[in-house]
């Protein structure tokens, strides 16, 4: 709603802001150079040092860790790959290692919002600490990400990707505009900046020696596959869990071993057409020898660090039942799009289009731990080996052993029979990718040879207590 409303704005005034700081390092003569507008998709062949390139724009531009990114689909006609391709600020090597991408003349529009708060009270997440009007300094907790921050009038800070309201499409800035005194007392006058890339501009050079699918910088290297006491899954439950969910838990674990076995086992001689390409890709690319490829399992009470747990950590029971599974629910609150819900001591499963659904449910829901592809491997660089969260849960004990039989049948019916749960296929493909992590190419599980193109989104399947899926909604 936001984005569309931002879009009148600027049909309605015409109001472009450059952005600052996007100069590029590159020099000399691009080999290509073309102009994208937010929403304004296309697709055409670009001639590329005689190389046919078609290049499909997504109208989608994406802000993370200080700088714009513009989402591209890009086809080589003489090697036939396809890859996502972000061009960004300080610029995208694609995977073929041939061209550096790079985003430029950034032009954005700002919407803002404006609130008053007194100490304790709270905008979105974010909660007025104290107000110090001696010294013009407001301390500001923000309750989404855990981060404080003290700023003075006329004081920003950048608090894109840990604001609950945000999103990837923007730019999200706190301004401390004023401290009004009033007769209850002081009052922290805030404004929240929404900023958002209309147009740009982007140049392509050639690939002078950094590593296919990075991003160009300053000490920045090709994804390391991760280390041998990584384990490619992590199965957390409640310590104080009843026997039911403990024994999904079990299931689980048993589940995600078996399919990454006979996955490494029997590789592209899998019956599933569809996950026949992406197995054997993994079982050629992945050294079994010299990995742990060995999922694991720990109590809820045990997660110290979860960024550094495993790609994929399934937790499994309710919040009730699993401290983990709460964590993970009240920090992406805003991204998923079926809640638990307590309501006069009883449990709900609400999706964000009004269904409710009480009694013996479970539910499946796959969290990313970003909101793009470009975001994971930022992630990654920075150690934090979490792709994605798994919830499988229920509102009583028979829902979450219903959510756990449908994810354990998911995972082994394409590998030894064919046939696979058509709404757990994105499941299992994750999985799947995640794999690719542990290999000699660990760029490859985000590349689009590695099966097709890959996108990342919040996923949930709401079961009854016989296995019956009844609906999936995406974030």
């Amino acid at each position: 709603m936001r984005r569309s409303a931002l879009l009148l704005i600027l049909i309605l005034t015409g109001a472009m802001i450059a952005s600052a700081g996007n100069a590029s390092a590159f020099s000399g003569q691009a080999l290509a150079t073309f102009q994208v507008v937010a929403q304004q998709t296309w697709t055409r062949v670009v001639q590329i040092n005689s190389i046919a390139v078609k290049i499909s724009w997504t109208g989608e531009f994406h802000y993370s860790s200080g700088e714009w990114s513009a989402l591209f689909s890009v086809y080589f006609e003489d090697t036939g790959n396809t890859y996502d391709v972000y061009a960004t600020e300080k610029g995208y090597v694609d995977g073929d290692g041939k061209y550096i991408w790079v985003l430029k003349n950034v032009q954005t529009t700002d919407s803002t919002e404006t609130d008053e708060l007194a100490p304790l009270e709270s905008w979105y997440d974010l909660v007025v600490k104290s107000i110090d009007t001696d010294s013009g300094e407001v301390t500001i907790y923000n309750e989404y990400s855990g981060d404080t921050y003290v700023l003075k009038v006329g004081g920003t800070v950048d608090i894109s990707g840990s604001f609950s309201a945000g999103s990837i499409s923007e730019k999200t800035v706190l301004e401390l505009k004023t401290i009004e005194n009033t007769m209850t007392g002081p009052r922290a006058v805030l404004v929240l900046h929404h900023i958002t890339a209309m147009s740009a501009v982007v140049e392509v050079y050639p690939n002078t020696g950094y590593p296919p699918g990075t991003e160009v910088g300053s000490g920045q290297v090709a994804l390391a596959p991760l280390k041998p006491d990584v384990p490619p899954a992590v199965v957390v439950v409640g310590e104080h869990a009843a026997g039911a969910d403990v024994a999904a838990g079990a299931k689980v674990g048993i589940a995600v071993q078996k399919w990454i076995d006979v996955v490494m086992e029997k590789g592209g001689r899998i019956p599933s057409p569809a996950l026949r390409p992406l197995a054997d890709l993994i079982s050629n690319s992945v050294g079994v020898p010299f990995q742990n490829l060995n999922a694991d399992a720990m109590l809820d009470t045990e997660v110290k660090d979860p960024d550094t747990l495993a790609p994929v950590v399934y937790t499994v029971g309710g919040p009730a039942a699993n401290e983990y599974t709460k964590l993970i629910l009240e920090k992406n609150a805003d991204r998923i799009p079926v809640k638990f819900v307590k309501e006069n001591g009883r449990w709900y499963l609400v999706s964000k289009y009004g269904d409710k659904w009480g009694g013996s449910y479970g539910v499946i829901i796959i969290i990313p731990a970003a909101d793009s592809v470009i975001g994971i491997q930022k992630r990654l660089e920075e150690g934090k080996v979490k792709v994605a969260d798994v919830v499988v849960a229920g509102l009583d004990r028979k829902g979450t052993y219903a959510a756990c039989a449908l994810l354990q049948k998911g995972f082994i019916s394409p590998i030894l029979t064919g046939s696979s749960v058509m709404e757990l296929k994105y499941f299992i493909e994750f999985q799947g990718r995640m794999l690719l992590l542990f290999g000699d190419n660990p760029n490859m599980a985000f590349s689009a040879s590695a099966g097709g193109s890959f996108e990342l989104h919040v996923t949930a399947v709401v079961v009854t207590q016989y296995g019956k899926i009844v609906k999936v909604i995406t974030g």
